[in-house]
């Protein structure tokens, strides 16, 4: 992949966050002065959904916070010039690309937390946003491995040759994102299990808690009809300190 040179990406793959989340994002940051902010425009609610995650953050430590609820992509990336941290927390991750996504100018102010480096976390739909595409959740429901059959859109692109899926094993969403990766063999899908996180730096990923699921294509994928196939797959499940490059 095209690696972060610098900084950290956090990816929490939903249920309750665990309190060691926020205090490594801020022991990455630069420790609890660091000027974090929140980013809840993945919630319908951007203001409600903010304050509640700032709350959580300070009874963690953190002392420099700005929870935004404007919907002004240039005010937003205007703060996050001046940004060491970015909290994205779960919700709906088309609505959080449908608001901010269009918009250059927040796109190149997010990749630069990471370039200055910054952290950048999210979990649930803020971990799916991390990848260069993000499934919808428009699927199959018999999840089948066809052509369509999971659907895609463009995320942050934070991690370049990655597609990011949470609640993993929890909701069975292998099927998803394994055909997500035989529509898309140059990209390597990372499944982050609900209560699971995992942080990535430069291009390795190492696991923190849970497991995560790494799927990888290894020849070519081939099709019949509208059916997806792979003679190759590399598939890792990876648990508490496992390390993968990406």
């Amino acid at each position: 992949m095209n690696p972060i040179k610098q900084g950290a990406v956090i990816l929490v793959g939903g249920g309750d966050t665990p309190g060691e989340v926020p205090q490594t994002l801020l022991r990455l940051a630069g420790g609890a002065k660091a000027r974090i902010v929140i980013l809840a425009h993945t919630q319908a609610d951007v203001g409600r959904g903010a304050q509640r995650s700032a709350a959580f953050f300070k009874e963690q430590g953190a002392e420099n916070l700005a929870a935004p609820d404007t919907l002004n992509p240039d005010a937003l990336a205007e703060l996050l010039s001046e940004a060491q941290g970015v909290w994205i927390p779960g919700g709906d991750q088309n609505r959080f690309m449908a608001r901010l996504g269009g918009s250059s100018a927040f796109l190149s102010a997010m990749r630069g937390v990471l370039t200055r480096g910054g952290v950048v976390g999210g979990t649930s739909a803020g971990a799916s946003l991390m990848g260069a595409l993000m499934p919808t959740g428009d699927q199959s429901p018999d999840g089948d491995l066809r052509v369509g059959a999971c659907q895609l859109a463009p995320a942050l692109n934070l991690l370049p040759n990655v597609i990011v899926d949470q609640h993993f094993l929890k909701r069975q969403r292998l099927s998803r994102l394994l055909c997500a990766v035989l529509e898309n063999p140059h990209l390597t899908g990372v499944g982050v299990d609900e209560g699971a996180w995992a942080i990535v730096q430069g291009d390795m990923l190492r696991v923190q808690r849970g497991q995560v699921m790494v799927i990888r294509a290894r020849t070519k994928p081939h099709r019949h009809e509208n059916l997806l196939g792979a003679r190759s797959l590399q598939l890792q499940v990876l648990l508490p300190q496992d390390m993968t490059r990406l």
